[in-house]
């Protein structure tokens, strides 16, 4: 009878713990990203030609890294490059989105002030995000375009996802 006893005590231990941890493993998603911590990061985002769509022949190139605030839904960024052609000039450099790396998107965010030479670097942060725009971000659809004078749709691109690219 103890025996049988200390089965059931069992059973009932083994399918409480069982429950407990279904109804923890589908809890609300948005939990799950508060575990994460309220700052994301982007690290060694790479800016190339072959990144664009259509992929342009350029030997230019470029990196980014940004961190995302979850708290105050803006987005730090520093990024530097250098276009295939001394003798070029960028005209434009902006956030793109929503889209999958093998998509263009239009500009969500344009990066002003930024120099206008072959060559640079800039470091900023953005306005706060909307709601849409931030799942965009952290589902890895926006991207960085930096627009030169013989590239006019972008020279170089880089799909800032979480953690390192």
């Amino acid at each position: 009878m103890k025996c049988r006893n200390a089965i059931v005590r069992r059973a009932v231990l083994y399918a409480t713990l069982l429950l407990s941890g279904v109804a923890f493993a589908c809890d609300d998603d948005e939990k799950d990203e508060d575990l994460l911590g309220s700052e994301i990061e982007f690290t060694n985002v790479a800016l190339s030609g072959e990144n664009e769509v259509p992929a342009v022949t350029t030997s230019g190139s470029g990196s980014m890294t940004a961190t995302y605030d979850r708290s105050t839904r803006m987005l730090t960024y520093n990024f530097s490059w250098t276009l295939g052609s001394t003798t070029d000039n960028t005209v434009g450099i902006h956030l793109h989105g929503p889209a999958l790396a093998t998509e263009s998107a239009p500009v969500v965010i344009p990066i002003e002030n930024h120099p206008t030479s072959h060559t640079g670097s800039v470091t900023g942060t953005t306005r706060a995000l909307t709601q849409s725009e931030e799942e965009q971000l952290l589902d890895g659809k926006w991207y960085l375009n930096i627009h030169s004078s013989t590239y006019p749709n972008g020279e170089l691109r880089g799909q800032l996802l979480r953690g390192e690219n």
